[in-house]
């Protein structure tokens, strides 16, 4: 599997403090069977302003403490991008990374945010010649139960990603997350899903979930619909070719 949503570079944003920490969620990830990471730590400005060197530079060691767990995984660079007024122009200046050097980049908004806000920011990005991942749709007052406008979403040229957590069967009682789960399933039954990653932070509070999620999918929609989700199109996307 590949896993194109982490909080994996340690002291840079709300995910793991320590290399320690990093290496742990490493060590999960790759016993769930992911052999490849996307780091995309958050850059959100008044939130998450972490130097690009410091990010640069904490990066290449989590590549290095990734061949400490195995040979075969790999690190790839990206970035979770909240969306305001100044990230056109970073994005337009290569200010800000995006997948793997590619042509999409995650996009992520804040949960209150209105459809036309998050359409006109998306038709904004598109005409720079980046494709947007919209991060974890399921979290979106939004688009809940919004079926036709997530498709219009789609049909703008757009990709929709969910989180592992969200796939999981919602617990009996306090269960937090509950809509998130339900939103996502709606957005699954309606084949409004092109990636599903792990979100992780940390192996304690928000760890990934890709194996148990896999097979839920697998169960519900069929093999080859698990392997487009978690491999497939992972694999389109870092080749630049989805």
């Amino acid at each position: 599997m590949l896993d194109i949503h982490s909080h994996i570079i340690f002291g840079v944003d709300d995910g793991p403090k320590t290399p320690e920490e990093t290496l742990a969620l490493l060590k999960a990830s790759y016993d769930q069977g992911v052999r490849g990471i996307v780091a995309t730590s958050h850059r959100r400005k008044g939130m998450f302003e972490t130097p690009k060197a410091v990010i640069w530079e904490n990066f290449r060691q989590v590549q290095a403490l990734a061949k400490q767990v195995a040979e075969d995984l790999f690190i790839f660079y990206g970035a979770e991008i909240y969306f305001s007024d100044d990230v056109l122009g970073k994005l337009e200046r290569k200010e800000i990374p995006t997948y793997n050097n590619t042509k999409y980049a995650l996009i992520e908004f804040g949960t209150k945010t209105t459809y036309k806000k998050i359409q006109a920011a998306l038709s904004e990005i598109l005409r720079l010649g980046i494709t947007p991942v919209v991060a974890h749709i399921e979290r979106y007052d939004a688009l809940e139960g919004e079926i036709e406008k997530v498709a219009a979403l789609i049909e703008m040229g757009c990709f929709m990603q969910i989180n592992s957590s969200s796939v999981l069967k919602p617990k009996l009682l306090g269960d937090k997350h509950k809509h998130f789960k339900q939103r996502a399933q709606l957005f699954l039954d309606h084949d409004l899903v092109h990636f599903v990653a792990s979100d992780m932070h940390s192996v304690e509070q928000r760890p990934s979930y890709m194996a148990a999620a896999y097979q839920l999918i697998e169960q519900r929609y069929g093999s080859d619909h698990a392997k487009n989700l978690f491999i497939n199109n992972p694999m389109l996307l870092l080749k630049n070719n989805l």
